[in-house]
């Protein structure tokens, strides 16, 4: 009997390390790819002559040069020496900041900017063969905060724009491309909004816009926003983005919880034209401060912003007609995609009509695979009452205990000296200690709660378990359908297996297998996107993992007695 007693706990073991296993995958992939060196392919981007050009342009040491200051303009200058070297011509445009005719993001930093401050946002046209087409956008802005340098935010992305330039002055592109550095980004947007305000606009309305920012120094680069009604850009380029493949329309959702905005902001709210936003989100304590140097920013971050704009102009540059004209006849269309990588490797998407249809069927299998089991017959009802109160009830116990993990994390945070800063330099270590301490708490309040019973019991709790995650799925599909895949996927998947075997606990490896593939790299994302404040929602979104990973060997339980 002892032996018997020790294979939950083997379950349990084997269900947890997978969900490690998963995490830690996704962690060394979101590093970023290996960086090339100075002798790398002058055809393709190279982190070395990144890093040589941010320390060419920044100075020694680095300079602040954010808006309206004589270290911005000699950054600006720097900057447009360094693009006419390539052969290429700069254009700046130049516009008085105006509050009464201009628009900007609200922020507590305007009143900072001079009040006589020019906005020079800087222009750089590279003629395409075929000029009758729409152009492609590629934007960044080149001023920093004025706290710090802005090695990570924005130079990691204009030393990006500049090796681009670099490749495409001798390898002209099919479509005319228009590089913009913005100005005034830092102080709410100003420069995009001011570029916004111009009519005639100084290029043509472009076929897309790719909008490149920083909120940190390290890790891959993700594409984390797009425009909505995206559906049919996104079938044609979001297996393009460059390895590691980091996205989710996840992101979206968490980004606008966030007090951060990009010029995107503009391009795609303002404007309305179609685009993919990339950010840094790695290093996020050297953010808007005076550590914000380059050698604080990655070298595999260099090389990922690079391998981003290279890959990603590339697929819209060489789009086919077809696609093209599916995407041009679907501009107004509100459909929008569903989408998420896998491990980096590779990326999944489908629409939000495909998401709604499998919620609603996985609905449908939950009902036939509750009709056999009762024509099956089972437990009484007075039982099955019961075991299903005291489930809740451990449940409950166990997101609370998640909880507590986390706000004691948080609390043990609020006594060190980063207590007043939004980011600190253990975000990603805390993070990842939370969900660890977490989900083990969790899951030893629901082995200590959880009663012993029958085979038939044990499996109607299982099904409940998944039934109520899959009518959560089915009602986010249709209010926060970008996040809706964590539920919708492995329900699917656990009741289509459950009704296929008749084995809950085929049926639970199964969804369980699936969620921890496609959440496991995701929280790996999420501690670093929300930061260190939040660990009682980390403790609870895993406690929530724990309760599913308790189907894997509840259902296996020795019964009573």
């Amino acid at each position: 009997m002892a032996s018997d007693r020790r294979k939950p706990n083997v379950r349990i073991l084997l269900a947890g390390l997978a969900l490690v296993v998963s995490v830690a995958i996704g962690v060394l992939q979101y590093r970023g790819p290996a960086p090339l060196g100075p002798k790398a392919s002058t055809e393709i981007p190279s982190a070395a002559r990144m890093r040589q050009t941010l320390v060419e342009l920044l100075g020694d040491p680095a300079e602040i040069h954010s808006t309206g200051t004589a270290a911005g303009e000699a950054f600006l200058r720097r900057l447009e020496a360094k693009i006419q070297s390539l052969g290429l011509t700069t254009r700046r445009i130049e516009v008085p900041w105006n509050p009464q005719t201009q628009g900007w993001h609200p922020n507590d930093r305007i009143d900072s900017m001079p009040a006589d401050a020019v906005l020079k946002n800087l222009l750089v046209t590279v003629p395409g063969r075929r000029p009758e087409l729409a152009p492609i956008l590629v934007a960044t802005h080149h001023d920093s905060c004025h706290w710090g340098p802005g090695a990570g935010d924005a130079g990691s992305a204009v030393v990006a724009l500049v090796e681009h330039l670099r490749i495409m002055s001798t390898a002209q592109p099919i479509r005319t491309t228009h590089y913009l550095f913005t100005d005034g980004e830092e102080y709410g947007l100003l420069g995009a909004y001011s570029i916004a305000a111009l009519d005639p606009k100084p290029f043509p309305e472009p076929f897309f816009v790719l909008n490149f920012d920083a909120r940190g120094t390290t890790g891959g680069v993700p594409m984390f926003e797009t425009h909505t009604g995206n559906r049919a850009w996104v079938k044609a380029l979001i297996g393009r983005l460059a390895e590691p493949k980091i996205t989710s329309s996840l992101a979206v959702t968490v980004y606008r919880t966030l007090p951060n905005a990009t010029d995107f902001h503009v391009w795609h709210g303002e404007l309305g034209w179609p685009g993919f936003n990339f950010a840094t989100i790695g290093g996020a304590h050297h953010y808007h401060r005076p550590s914000d140097l380059p050698e604080n920013v990655s070298d595999r971050t260099l090389q990922h912003m690079g391998d981003q704009l290279y890959s990603m102009h590339r697929a819209i540059d060489t789009m086919e007609m077809l696609a093209v004209g599916d995407v041009t006849a679907n501009a107004n269309a509100a459909d929008n995609s569903v989408f998420f990588d896998l491990y980096g490797v590779t990326v999944v998407q489908f629409s939000e009509t495909t998401q709604r249809g499998i919620a609603i069927f996985t609905l449908v299998l939950a009902v036939l695979v509750g009709l056999v089991q009762i024509r099956r017959g089972g437990p009484r009802m007075r039982a099955r009452v019961g075991m299903i109160f005291k489930h809740a009830l451990s449940v409950i116990a166990a997101v609370a205990c998640g909880t507590v993990v986390g706000w004691g994390v948080q609390t043990v945070l609020y006594t060190t000296p980063w207590r007043d800063l939004r980011y600190t330099p253990v975000d990603f270590q805390a993070g990842l200690a939370t969900l660890a301490a977490a989900f083990l708490i969790a899951t030893l309040v629901l082995e200590w709660l959880q009663p012993r019973a029958n085979e038939a019991l044990t499996s109607m709790i299982s099904d409940w378990t998944w039934l109520v995650s899959a009518l959560l799925g089915a009602v986010l599909a249709f209010v926060l359908p970008g996040g809706a895949y964590l539920l919708v996927l492995p329900g699917w998947v656990y009741f289509a297996t459950r009704l296929l075997t008749q084995e809950a606990s085929w049926a639970a490896w199964f969804g369980w297998g699936v969620l921890i593939v496609i959440a496991g790299p995701l929280l790996a994302l999420l501690v670093q996107a929300l930061g260190p404040w939040r660990q009682p929602l980390y403790g609870g979104l895993v406690s929530l993992m724990a309760v599913k990973a308790l189907t894997v060997w509840n259902v296996s339980r020795p019964p009573t007695g």
